[in-house]
């Protein structure tokens, strides 16, 4: 029964960390979403849209805007919130840092010209390496 066990409680495990991902892999979050980075003991949680001013496309606009999200970062049992900023008029990722890790990340969708973007919508494309 304890042999049982023991293999149940090693699967389970295993699935866990095969869930995770690693160190350069590109991921996608939705908001409320989250992951864990293998190995580095921090979890990512994409927790809201502040702003979203981004200039539509094929639109001419004064300000190219931005879009500002929320992050929860979990790493060995600290919370830190921080928030990431992406310019309009562009779709290329950005590079924010904590700590000794790199952030790179983009905000989809981009909007467009006549359509609202519904807060369910949002996906945080990231990718998270070692500076």
């Amino acid at each position: 029964m304890k042999a049982r066990l023991a293999l149940v409680l090693i699967a389970i495990l295993t699935l866990l960390t095969a869930c995770g991902i690693s160190l350069g892999e590109e991921f996608l979050l939705e908001i409320g979403s989250s992951a864990v980075i293998r190995g580095e003991d921090m979890e990512i949680s994409f927790e809201q849209v502040l702003e979203e001013s981004r200039c539509p496309r094929d639109v001419t606009c004064v300000w190219e805007g931005r879009v500002v999200v929320v992050i929860e970062i979990c790493r060995n049992g600290t919370s830190h919130r921080m928030e990431l900023i992406q310019p309009g008029l562009t779709e290329q990722a950005i590079t924010a840092y904590y700590e000794d890790y790199a952030l790179r990340f983009s905000v989809e969708p981009y909007p467009e010209e006549g359509s609202d973007i519904a807060t369910g919508d949002y996906r945080l494309r990231m990718t998270v390496s070692k500076k």
